[in-house]
């Protein structure tokens, strides 16, 4: 007895491969309707009132670096600046209010009080004094030679102890996450 192969008509693979694609093609449209036509509720409100600002001039191989605080609450602040190892970097301040941390970081040693509101709508924002960054080029530099310095700072706002006493900013917690809070509702 002969055994036969039946082998399907090569019509019919065809056929069952555009059904396949007419099924699927929809498949597109359908899982965009579901992926935009969303809706959620509920929320966490983030309290961001701490907003200061870094600014930044160069001059005689030297950053001088100034925060000021934009926010409404008293924030403390802490800078570090970073450059490759062919620089070194020197700080100082004028006036002694940036003391150096155990950290690499230099703290401003007081409290940044909020910004104020005049009457008449004016802004009188509270600034550090000056923290300075003198770059120090190695002796064999020559003309031309460039040393990227990078600056960082943080601000957080003012922490106090269990009597009521606010802490120096070398002794606040850097690392607290951002407080936030649930809120009912939310967005539709």
């Amino acid at each position: 007895m002969k055994r036969k192969k039946i082998l399907p008509a090569a019509g019919c693979a065809a056929a069952a491969l555009a059904a396949g694609l007419v099924l699927t093609a929809g498949m597109g449209e359908a899982w965009a309707y579901f992926t935009t036509y969303t809706s959620a509720s509920g929320g966490y409100t983030i309290d961001l009132s701490n907003e200061t600002q870094i600014v930044e001039e160069y001059s005689n191989h030297t950053k001088r670096l100034v925060v000021t605080n934009d926010g409404t609450r008293p924030v403390y602040v802490r800078a570090r600046a970073f450059s490759g190892s062919q620089c070194a970097l020197a700080y100082s301040s004028e006036d002694g209010r940036w003391q150096a941390g155990n950290d690499g970081y230099y703290y401003f040693s007081e409290p940044l009080a909020g910004a104020v509101t005049a009457e008449d709508g004016t802004v009188s924002r509270a600034r550090t004094s000056e923290l300075l960054v003198q770059i120090e080029f190695p002796a064999d530099a020559e003309e031309g030679d460039e040393c990227n310095v990078v600056v960082i700072y943080e601000s957080i706002p003012v922490q106090y102890d269990a009597d009521g006493n606010a802490l120096a900013p070398q002794a606040a917690d850097w690392s607290v996450p951002l407080v936030s809070g649930s809120t009912e509702g939310g967005n539709d």
